[in-house]
């Protein structure tokens, strides 16, 4: 039988509801914690810290700690990211049913970011209530978010994910699911946009809190790979996320594209704890379909924001019987298909995302970049590439706006937002060490819309392209408790890219 996931705000009716699939996931964590030793390191794979091990441990040192062949395995900034974590939702799963004695348990799903419900931003009151017995409740968490703030309302951020057509690419362009790797990769750099936003963001402001200048003033579980499964609200973050995969499939069947076929993605293999005994291994291939793992999600629909598809072309009519008939008109062109390589046509180096003046990239032939004069064949679409992003202190996310008017905000010009940039996992990307390279975060968006929007008003420069990036905060309702919890110096946020790219496609 087919279990639901469901979403755990349509099962609380208000502050201090706490619906029986929390009770129970609550009990199911109590006991993990009971398996946990008081100090070292766990041992037993169906405990609680040994669970939030396999995502990621830190060493003394700060590195990956891997003295466990199961500990800090996921996987970030590549096309394993979805399929790995859903894999890891399955295997906890499996756990919190065994220690419960109950089958038919199903995580929740928290959808932080839904464009039509804002209210669900708020973390659900079980796990904002502050009791020594409440075992959804951790103080290593944003004190904004522990307290009922919202969180920044950037859900249009899931809208633009959720319309990005390529699961994945080896191209540098724009992709749902992450970059092409042939091996697995602890952070592979190239994020897809699922990924960076909702996941990324979700992660460091349910984690992380900041000052007014966007300073990091108290670091919490959810804003680090080697914490976040600490926290009990990963699991539900992350059922969102694996539910918002299948929603982007939905949406249009022309998302089934590759990678199915690709053995590199299609055949690779993970391995997690058994609640049976020894471990229990995975193949990617065998993961795509939620229902072939034993559930499915309450709601799969597209947000109401989310464009209709265009209409289906008419097929075109028959030609004209001889000696006469009606002329009929046929279907239109549809979009030239993206080229297998493409060009890039500008490019700047050593950016600091913290500075107060635009990046300058200047634009090398075809600066039309597709506006040529009608019938000339070029490039349709554009892309920007922000390469390299590394840095120890950043903003919960960036806004990234081309060539916006000096003296001008972002917020006021809506139409020249390329898209969002969240910080989750720079620290982790920044740092060299056995499992990672230290080069940094890489984000690619799609700035086709936004180049149309200036050519519209006349403002495309052909030239040159300016880059911004304004950082994303919450707003606190209460200043007097984050300066309170603030636990030690702010940190200025230190962010650069080794490169900007703009390409065509």
């Amino acid at each position: 039988m087919t279990r639901t996931r469901m979403d755990v705000w349509n099962r609380t009716q208000g502050e201090g509801d706490w619906p029986e699939v929390l009770l129970a996931y609550a009990r199911a964590v109590e006991v993990m914690r009971s398996l946990d030793p008081s100090t070292g390191k766990p041992t037993d794979p169906l405990s609680w810290q040994f669970q939030a091990a396999m995502h990621g441990r830190a060493t003394r040192t700060g590195s990956a700690d891997r003295s466990h062949a199961l500990w800090s395995r996921c996987q970030h900034g590549s096309w394993f990211f979805l399929p790995w974590h859903r894999m890891y939702l399955a295997a906890f799963e499996a756990v919190v049913q065994h220690h419960l004695g109950d089958d038919q348990w199903s995580l929740p799903y928290w959808y932080a970011l839904d464009p039509d419900r804002p209210a669900t931003s708020v973390l659900p009151p079980a796990f904002r209530e502050a009791r020594a017995d409440n075992h959804l409740f951790t103080e290593n968490r944003s004190v904004l978010a522990n307290g009922g703030d919202p969180l920044p309302d950037v859900s249009d951020s899931v809208t633009q994910a959720l319309q990005v057509e390529l699961f994945s690419t080896d191209t540098g362009v724009a992709s749902f699911g992450g970059g092409e790797r042939s091996q697995p990769s602890f952070f592979g750099e190239e994020m897809g946009a699922v990924e960076d936003t909702p996941h990324g963001f979700v992660h460091v402001v349910v984690g992380n809190d900041f000052d007014a200048a966007g300073n990091t003033v108290r670091e919490g579980w959810m804003g680090s790979f080697f914490t976040a499964g600490l926290d009990p609200l990963f699991w539900l973050h992350h059922a969102n996320l694996d539910r918002l995969w299948q929603v982007w499939l939905d949406a249009d069947p022309s998302h089934r594209n590759p990678p199915d076929g690709d053995p590199a993605w299609f055949r690779t293999k993970f391995r997690f704890p058994d609640p049976a005994g020894g471990t229990r291994t995975y193949r990617v291939g065998d993961v795509l379909d939620p229902e072939a793992l034993g559930y499915t999600y309450e709601d799969l629909s597209v947000p109401s924001t989310f464009p209709a598809p265009p209409p289906v072309p008419a097929p075109p009519a028959p030609p004209a019987p001889e000696g006469g008939g009606i002329e009929m008109g046929g279907a239109e062109e549809p979009p030239p298909p993206l080229r297998a390589t493409p060009q890039v046509v500008g490019a700047t180096q050593d950016v600091s995302l913290a500075a107060a003046s635009p990046a300058i990239v200047e634009l090398s032939e075809p600066s039309d970049l597709g506006l040529g004069d009608a019938g000339v064949t070029g490039p349709t679409r554009v892309y920007l590439r922000i390469e390299g992003i590394t840095g120890t202190a950043a903003a919960p996310a960036y806004e990234v706006y081309l060539n916006l008017p000096a003296g001008d905000a972002g917020a006021d010009h809506p139409e020249l937002l390329a898209g969002r940039l969240a910080t989750f996992g720079l620290a982790e990307a920044s740092r060299g060490d056995s499992v990672h390279g230290g080069s940094g975060l890489t984000k690619v968006f799609e700035i086709t819309p936004v180049r149309d929007a200036l050519a519209d008003r006349g403002r495309w420069d052909p030239a040159q392209v300016t880059v911004s990036f304004e950082p994303v905060l919450p707003t606190p309702s209460d200043t007097d408790a984050l300066a309170q919890a603030a636990t030690g110096e702010a940190r200025a946020p230190d962010l650069r890219a080794a490169r900007v790219v703009v390409l065509s496609a």
